[in-house]
């Protein structure tokens, strides 16, 4: 199951999105690079709990609004 985690660049105000894979029942894995690939996971600070499902990344995504990257926004919602 893919699970979504926030990341908020340390030194800017830009949110990412990353999705990764549930390891276990209580932890997921975060890849290197945000769906946009515009940002690495290392230079960013987590936003919200990570490990989320997609209804509720797309909801955290509509509450955080206009910092939340667009492209990664957009991948919510791709049917690919």
């Amino acid at each position: 199951m893919s699970v979504y985690t926030f990341k908020k660049r340390k030194n800017g105000k830009e949110i990412h999105i990353f999705q990764g894979e549930m390891t276990s029942l209580t932890h997921c894995s975060v890849p290197a690079l945000s769906h946009c690939k515009k940002m690495n996971q290392v230079d960013g600070d987590q936003v919200e709990n990570g490990c989320r499902s997609e209804t509720d990344a797309r909801n955290i995504a509509a509450k955080l609004g206009r910092p939340v990257c667009g492209i990664c926004v957009s991948h919510l919602y791709s049917d690919y």
